[in-house]
């Protein structure tokens, strides 16, 4: 291998670019999802109950709501911190705070703060609440709807990834274009004593050997780099990232530190098949004798 040093370092080097791309769609897809179950955590719905209605129909329409599989958290609020809510949500709208200015006393009652396991189930959570036993009772439902935040982020989060996948596959096939001329340049010089092996009577598996043990190498060298360079930047990182996701539940390097055997062992798996594949196909002409 050390007589072809530069080709054996250019593959390391492609096949560790490669990686870099790989891992760059694997931290990126962490972090997206991460933003987006914290914008799918903060999308509530408020109901509010007329002034006049007693706290055991708001028990009822709580109990019902926390019976529906879709529903994660029910939270009660009283007339006071309703009118608060009311107030802060409305803040951009002078018309709803004007109105709430003629009216006399307190015109909102008790509350109640819905959040679902899943965003799309709010419209479904939303209709459960037209039953003709609760509807009555209902004032007013406040949805704070962050879908198009939703959509966004993922829209973003998707060309981003596709973006990497596309780099991905071309330092790929990069890859194997230099895997298999190394190999051809390392079975040139080795020509002779490769036609002296066959003709000896050396069958070829015990030919291809060496080479294939080679590409191997690289596979095993360019994952061991890339651990490294990962576990380098995620701990110099991991502070900064999470400074800038302030308020999101994202830690890189607890991920990869779960998943790093089978990250890094796919990798490597993966490396090495594809630098076992062009091997044995760049040898099948010097292994006709």
């Amino acid at each position: 291998m050390m007589r072809n040093f530069w080709l054996s370092f250019v593959t390391t080097s492609v096949f560790l670019l490669t990686l870099l791309t790989i891992n760059s769609v694997i931290v990126l897809n962490v972090l997206a999802n991460a933003s987006v179950k914290s914008v799918e955590g903060k999308v509530q719905v408020t109901v509010y109950f007329g002034s006049d209605v007693a706290p055991d129909t708001v028990n009822g329409v709580r109990s019902y709501l926390l019976g529906l599989s879709q529903v994660k958290e029910v939270t009660y609020q009283s007339a006071e911190e309703a009118l608060s809510a009311f107030r802060e949500y409305h803040r951009a709208d002078p018309v709803i705070l004007a109105a709430l200015e003629e009216t006399d006393g307190n015109p909102l009652g008790q509350a109640l703060k819905i959040r679902a396991y899943n965003a799309a189930d709010f419209p479904f959570i939303l209709q459960a609440l037209e039953t003709p036993e609760y509807s009555p009772y209902i004032k007013d439902k406040n949805y704070s709807d962050y879908s198009s935040a939703l959509n966004l982020l993922s829209g973003f989060s998707n060309k981003v990834r596709m973006g990497f996948l596309a780099l991905a596959a071309f330092f790929g096939f990069i890859a194997i274009l230099i895997v298999f001329n190394t190999i051809r340049v390392a079975i040139y010089v080795h020509r002779d004593e490769i036609g002296i092996m066959k003709l000896v009577g050396a069958n070829d598996w015990f030919v291809r050997g060496p080479f294939l043990l080679e590409s191997i190498f690289y596979a095993l060298i360019a994952t061991g780099l890339m651990a490294g360079i990962t576990a380098a930047v995620l701990y110099t990182s991991d502070t900064a990232i999470r400074e800038f996701f302030a308020g999101v539940d994202v830690n890189l390097v607890s991920y990869y530190q779960a998943n790093a055997l089978y990250l890094f062992g796919t990798q490597f798996a993966v490396l090495s098949l594809l630098g076992l594949g062009t091997t044995a196909f760049a040898m099948r002409r010097y292994l006709r004798v």
